[in-house]
């Protein structure tokens, strides 16, 4: 797997109602758009394998079917696909973005594990970046 790089950031413009997520280096290279699916939804577009930024639904995979069967207009031409409901999003961005719970939990279980070292060690200072990673992720003064 091979996800972009951090630092991410969302960047955007409320008057032109756009959103988007990119790096904060590298010119901006798009994570995640948003882009409108028919009359009543919308879905996110991302940037895999420097493909350049694609809607999801050309990366969906399926809860049934053949498992390598990718995006709606693949599964429709598939007849081992028979109901569209989506298992995933086959881009290491979106992977990434669909553990973040897990992670944040891991890196909270890091810094109470490690928290605690009243020197410096190895421990604190493993404690001390998983304390400002969980800072960035919950909005939390460093």
């Amino acid at each position: 797997m091979s996800h972009t790089p951090g630092p991410w950031q969302w960047y955007g413009n409320a008057r032109n109602r756009e959103v988007y997520l990119a790096t904060s280096h590298s010119g901006r290279r798009y994570v995640m758009g948003f882009r409108r699916w028919g009359m009543s939804g919308a879905q996110p577009m991302f940037q895999p394998a420097e493909r350049g930024l694609v809607p999801a639904d050309t990366l969906l995979t399926f809860e049934v079917g053949d498992r390598g069967v990718r995006g709606h207009e693949q599964a429709k031409a598939d007849d081992s696909v028979y109901r569209y409901d989506i298992r995933g999003i086959d881009c290491d961005d979106a992977r990434l973005i669909a553990a973040a719970p897990e992670l944040l939990e891991a890196l909270e279980k890091i810094e109470r594990i490690c928290g605690g070292a009243s020197n410096f060690t190895g421990e604190s200072v493993i404690a001390g970046i998983a304390r400002a990673a969980i800072a960035k992720a919950t909005g939390a003064a460093a």
